[in-house]
C-alpha cells in the first residue's frame, strides 16, 4: 500500500507539472488524470506480481544448484585407504 501511495503522489506531481508547463494540453490532462489515477491500482498489482515471479525463479535456480551433489568429496569424507 505504501508503494501505491508513493506512485500516486509521483503521478500527481507529474500531472501538476504537465498542467503548469503545457497550457495547450490542459484539457487533455484534465480529462485523462482521473483515468490515470484509476489505473494505479491494477498497474501496481501487475508489476508486483511480475516481481514476485522473478524472485521465485531465482530461488528455484538456487535450490536446483544446492540440490546437485558436488563432484569433489567434502573434507573428512574421503575414502579410507587399506
Amino acid at each position: 500500500m505504501k508503494t501505491m501511495m508513493k506512485t500516486a503522489f509521483g503521478l500527481a506531481v507529474v500531472v501538476a507539472v504537465a498542467y503548469a508547463t503545457l497550457p495547450a494540453a490542459r484539457g487533455w490532462i484534465t480529462a485523462s488524470a482521473p483515468f490515470l489515477f484509476f489505473l494505479i491500482c491494477p498497474l501496481m498489482m501487475f508489476f508486483m506480481m511480475k516481481g514476485m515471479q522473478s524472485c521465485h525463479k531465482e530461488q528455484k535456480v538456487e535450490n536446483n544448484q544446492a540440490d546437485t551433489p558436488s563432484s569433489k568429496p567434502l573434507l573428512g569424507n574421503a575414502p579410507l585407504k587399506d
